[in-house]
């Protein structure tokens, strides 16, 4: 596997949560995880464990056994699935609290994992509450936010100035969207190469692009869409099939 990193003096540590909801199903996914490092530490945040033992099942050898389960594990349907861990990995926490389980997981990723450069990747929490998603993608303008949110049959990228995303494996059919953060209508800078509609027709406020997709000669001879971040902080929207790369530009 290639090893994904943000910065140029070395690898992230890859930090992996699984949460509820709707997700993708593994096979879907198998090209992602093949551009990113294995899994150096894993959560699953409540009914998230249902979502890891599938995705165990599909890959094997326990690719993702949870090094935390954390939750009020008010969602899990399979209750027994617990006994299946060590007691010393489970972290219960009280259902009546103003943050979702996903929110604690990906808060314990950030600040106590390691001091290391993090590579995040999220699995899950797409479709359900709308109240659930807008909070899993609100947490895009904060510093808890995942690198990657895999969604059922999309993925979301979180992307900052100097990130440089070259995606391959796109159909003609596909949808390919950027979206600002939240509270940033306009600002920012972006550079495309290989989009039917290219950065200079981008909307100057709100999502500067929208369904979006592949040239037609660019998918024809086998070359990747370029988008690099030139200024700002956004969030991609690629098909969950894609096979994106992300490198840091040297200065």
């Amino acid at each position: 596997m290639l090893n994904y990193t943000k910065k140029n003096s070395g690898p992230s540590t890859h930090l992996v949560v699984f949460t509820g909801g709707e997700y993708p199903v593994p096979a879907d996914t198998q090209k992602y995880w093949e551009t990113v490092a294995e899994p150096d530490f894993v959560i699953a945040a409540d009914s998230g464990l249902e979502v890891l033992e599938e995705y165990n099942r599909y890959y094997g050898n326990k690719t993702f056994y949870p090094d935390l389960i954390i939750g009020d594990m008010d969602s899990i349907q399979n209750i027994s699935l617990l006994s299946g861990y060590p007691e010393t990995i489970v972290r219960r926490c009280p259902a009546d609290k103003d943050m979702t389980d996903t929110e604690l997981a990906l808060s314990y990723a950030r600040r106590d994992v390691t001091r290391d450069e993090i590579y995040l990747t999220l699995v899950g929490g797409d479709g359900g509450r709308i109240d659930h998603f807008l909070g899993i993608f609100d947490l895009f303008s904060t510093g808890i936010h995942p690198d990657a949110w895999l969604c059922k049959k999309q993925m979301l990228f979180y992307s900052c100035t100097g990130d440089a995303f070259f995606i391959r494996n796109l159909k003609p059919d596909d949808y390919i969207s950027i979206a600002r953060l939240n509270g940033n209508r306009e600002g920012g800078s972006i550079s495309t190469q290989g989009l039917e509609w290219e950065n200079a027709s981008f909307r100057t406020e709100g999502m500067p692009s929208i369904s979006n997709r592949i040239k037609k000669s660019f998918y024809l001879e086998g070359k990747p869409v370029e988008i690099t971040i030139l200024c700002g902080n956004f969030v991609l929207i690629l098909p969950v099939t894609a096979i994106p790369v992300c490198r840091r530009k040297e200065k």
